[in-house]
């Protein structure tokens, strides 16, 4: 009896507990879940309504390359050639046909240029592009946020990741100091006022940064003071510098002479023979990046790369997005309708993606025996990836129980993935938009004072569709 009276004031409390996760007040919610084993949707709110995605929307393009190239697909760039080559002296122009490979470094370019068995160029050395076309920015992305590498150009040139770290050093009563290493081409000035927490809040100052060609970075506003240095990370600007400065580099660390110049092109050289090739790593590799770390980059060099496959024309965020809705159509039944797709990242703010949306891509992973290593490539909870650290995941009963997408952008915290109930595996999506708290909440939170209402109610949701699992479990 004593047994059996307990076991019903757990079933008890544990539903009451459920019932009391409830969205924060003034922002926009949509979620669904749903049993893998019977298909049957256990809660469902807002499945139709359009919200904004943020790097949730990874998990479309992630599908739509599974689909479409496999997972032992690779970048291939190719160094080609026109003129006459004899004894390692070119006697005409030496082209890198660069393709968007988010993973090609500077080393990488200097290997290749090496077993070339080229010694000297008379011609020219050109940087080719044609690969991708249009802007190498998406449509949405904030002004403020180009500066930093989260937005770094996917340019059908890549190298380093487009992407450039410095320091600055802030101690009060000195002048701000920022640096980039040596061996970067690029240029960084300060000039940043290091104050006190209540002087920045006082003069509403924050530190901004200013660009201009070729890749001159200037810091102004304020900061706080900081014993060790603040970590700095530029995206690239000015893509033909960067290119040329790089590969004259590659150039030299190669022991070959240039009697020509380095320049940007963009020409269909398909007719060039081929001297030498590089291979990325296989897509199932590079949609790790993709999942596991939200790698911007690399999904939307992923996306312009599928709107030039399926389309057989230079690739870009506009005819990548339709290649992702026809991928998804024809190989996987999924009609996006009214979505929109505006990038591979997530990273606009003119996504829009529904909840159903979202369940349709995970249930098409989860279902297929061929896409197991997609699957595979989300984060766990507590353990790797976006998830390590997301606090709402972290402790008992969560930790090591969800695989998901995380998505976060300005007034956006969003989570689709999957769930390890009692019963089973289930598919979930968790969308939450239109954040916002008082800056009092926000003094608060910054004292320890509280959770955050977005990340209380996505760990309360998760631990109710646990709780509602073992609630089906005990009454049966």
């Amino acid at each position: 009896m004593i047994k059996t009276a307990l076991t019903g004031f757990a079933i008890l409390f544990t539903a009451l507990a459920a019932r009391a996760a409830t969205p924060p007040e003034h922002g926009q919610a949509a979620w669904l879940l749903a049993d893998l084993g019977s298909g049957r949707i256990e809660q469902s709110h807002n499945p139709e309504q359009l919200l904004k995605p943020a790097s949730t929307q990874k998990l479309l393009t992630s599908l739509a390359g599974a689909l479409a190239l496999g997972p032992d697909w690779r970048y291939e760039t190719r160094l080609r050639y026109r003129g006459r080559l004899e004894n390692g002296l070119l006697v005409g122009d030496l082209l890198i046909d660069f393709v968007g490979d988010p993973s090609l470094t500077r080393e990488q370019l200097r290997d290749l240029l090496a077993g070339s068995g080229i010694r000297r160029i008379s011609g020219n050395l050109l940087l080719n592009q044609s690969r991708f076309g249009g802007y190498d920015r998406g449509n949405g992305w904030s002004w403020n946020d180009l500066g930093v590498c989260y937005t770094a150009p996917p340019a059908a040139l890549i190298l380093d990741r487009n992407c450039v770290q410095g320091a600055l050093y802030a101690r009060l009563g000195q002048p701000a100091r920022a640096t980039v290493p040596a061996h970067q081409p690029v240029s960084v000035s300060a000039e940043v006022a290091v104050l006190g927490e209540a002087e920045r809040r006082a003069r509403f100052c924050e530190l901004e940064v200013d660009m201009s060609p070729p890749n001159r970075y200037h810091l102004s506003g304020c900061t706080g003071p900081r014993q060790e240095p603040w970590p700095l990370r530029f995206a690239i600007q000015d893509l033909d510098a960067w290119g040329e400065a790089l590969s004259r580099w590659a150039l030299g660390q190669a022991g070959i002479a240039l009697s020509g110049r380095i320049s940007g092109s963009r020409q269909d050289a398909a007719d060039w023979p081929v001297l030498a090739s590089h291979a990325s790593p296989p897509l199932r590799e590079l949609v790790r990046r993709i999942l596991i770390h939200s790698d911007n980059l690399y999904a939307d060099s992923l996306l312009r790369t599928l709107g030039a496959e399926h389309f057989g024309q230079p690739g870009s965020f506009r005819n990548g997005g339709q290649a992702v809705r026809e991928i998804l159509k024809a190989q996987a039944g999924i009609d996006l309708g009214p979505a929109w797709l505006a990038d591979g990242s997530g990273l606009s703010a003119h996504n829009l993606l529904r909840a159903a949306d979202l369940l349709a891509v995970l249930r098409v992973m989860a279902e297929r025996p061929a896409l197991d290593w997609l699957v595979a490539a989300l984060p766990v909870s507590g353990e790797s990836g976006t998830l390590q650290y997301r606090n709402s995941v972290l402790q008992t009963p969560l930790k090591g129980r969800v695989q998901a997408k995380t998505g976060t952008i300005a007034h956006v915290q969003n989570l689709a993935g999957f769930i390890d109930t009692d019963g089973g595996r289930k598919a979930f999506v968790l969308l939450q938009n239109g954040l916002s708290i008082s800056p009092e909440q926000e003094q608060q939170l910054a004292r320890g004072e509280g959770d955050w209402p977005a990340r209380a109610f996505e760990r309360q949701w998760l631990e109710q569709a646990l709780a509602a699992d073992s609630i089906v479990k005990t009454n049966q």
